[in-house]
């Protein structure tokens, strides 16, 4: 287990609930919502330094907002037809990665080297 805080946001409750049950078992807390306000609200709320965001949930320009709004978050985007156009422009808007809505390996991936980065950096 990662003892960070953790917050998930997918547009499809369906999908957001079975993505969920794989990734409470990696975080301390995992918080599930299916609105960018809940998004916005539990990244605050937790100040989590993890985050991974469906793309059919917010759009690039929300994205680059909550990562101006809260740089200490590392923000990984997750989509059902990711690509590499998708993944650039997720980077350039401060996303650290995107991945294939499915793809939990890339997810968890991310989670430890972005965090640690994150975390180093800060010292």
């Amino acid at each position: 287990m990662r003892p960070i805080n953790a917050v998930l946001a997918h547009h499809d409750t369906g999908t957001a609930h079975h993505l969920g049950e794989s990734l409470r078992k990696e975080f301390r807390n995992l918080v599930v919502t299916d609105s960018a306000h809940g998004l916005r609200s539990a990244v605050g709320r937790l100040r989590a330094p993890f985050a991974v965001v469906d793309l059919e949930l917010i759009d690039l320009s929300e994205l680059k907002e909550l990562c101006h709004d809260y740089p200490a978050t590392a923000f990984v985007c997750i989509h059902r037809l990711a690509d590499d156009r998708m993944w650039s422009e997720a980077l350039a808007m401060g996303a650290v990665d995107c991945c294939h809505c499915e793809d939990l390996r890339g997810i968890l991936m991310a989670s430890e080297r972005y965090v640690v980065l994150r975390r180093s950096r800060a010292a």
